[in-house]
């Protein structure tokens, strides 16, 4: 018997994602494109956070204006959304009893196992704030820091993620849209497994304007929204960055996996709006 199915309706619809090759440069604050902003930044050259990255195919660092990250967003951590054949496969060991690794897509019934991707992120090198704050979309709106894409926090029909919804996310709280979509595995919330590994406080990846995007606590307190912008993100020294003022996103935890909980900490990593310049993922 593959894994427990209970019936679950509409999730995530749209989709659009390892060994690791890097070509890295020298970071300053001075470096060319970098400079001070006037929201209070110090620097937005993020540089050192691209080498920390893994599980991607590859990293461009190259270009001065662009820096390229290519992904088969297949998770390093284990998944009940593997094939059973498969030896990262790994039966469901988290704490809410609701889970369920079946999707029910208007009708079109699913019990997806994650599929390999193809994408390449454009990032812009330099990162500045944007005048017009573009909506973030369905599909990929960035990339963790092992690979694996991020989703916002809204469904396929623009609402917020539901309790159906939120009991197909795994022990990672991460999850594939439907076979019929993809099968494109992706976090929409904390990634238990990153925060689990590196700590609470570090470095967990980008979103597609090139800002990064850090763990649920700073200098030992737990972020939660009141103290972030409308973005989900602020101003201040990070572990990566002590001496300088960036901005960064958050993820936002929640105290576990249970839909009820899990809801308190929405809108997990991105209010809805960028808040630097996109950049492009194909």
């Amino acid at each position: 018997m593959k894994k427990a199915i209970y019936p679950i309706l509409a999730i995530c619809i749209l989709v659009y994602s390892c060994k690791k090759t890097t070509t890295t440069d020298s970071e300053s604050s001075s470096s060319s494109g970098s400079s001070a902003g006037t929201d209070g930044t110090t620097t937005n050259n993020f540089s050192r956070l691209y080498a920390k990255m893994y599980n991607v195919t590859s990293i461009d660092t190259s270009s001065q204006t662009t820096i390229v990250v290519k992904t088969t967003d297949v998770p390093d951590h284990k998944s009940p959304f593997f094939a059973t054949t498969n030896a990262k496969y790994e039966a469901y060991n988290g704490d809410n009893a609701s889970f369920s690794t079946q999707i029910n897509l208007n009708g079109f019934l699913s019990d997806p196992d994650l599929l390999s991707q193809n994408l390449t992120f454009r990032f812009p090198r330099y990162p500045v704030v944007s005048s017009t704050h573009s909506s973030t979309t369905g599909g990929p709106i960035g990339v963790a820091r092992n690979g694996v894409v991020y989703f916002n926090q809204y469904n396929g029909v623009g609402a917020l993620l539901d309790e159906l919804e939120i009991n197909n996310a795994d022990q990672y709280l991460g999850h594939p849209t439907p076979t019929n979509v993809g099968a494109q595995y992706h976090y929409h919330y904390e990634p238990k497994f990153l925060t689990a590994t590196y700590g609470n406080s570090s470095f967990m990846g980008f979103l597609l304007d090139g800002f990064p995007v850090y763990g649920p606590y700073e200098n030992g307190v737990k972020i939660t929204t009141s103290v972030l912008d409308a973005y989900n993100g602020h101003v201040s020294a990070t572990e990566d960055y002590p001496n300088d003022k960036i901005y960064h996103y958050h993820v936002i935890s929640a105290s576990s996996s249970v839909y009820t909980e899990l809801l308190k900490a929405a809108p997990w990593i991105n209010g809805g709006k960028y808040y630097g310049t996109k950049g492009t993922v194909n």
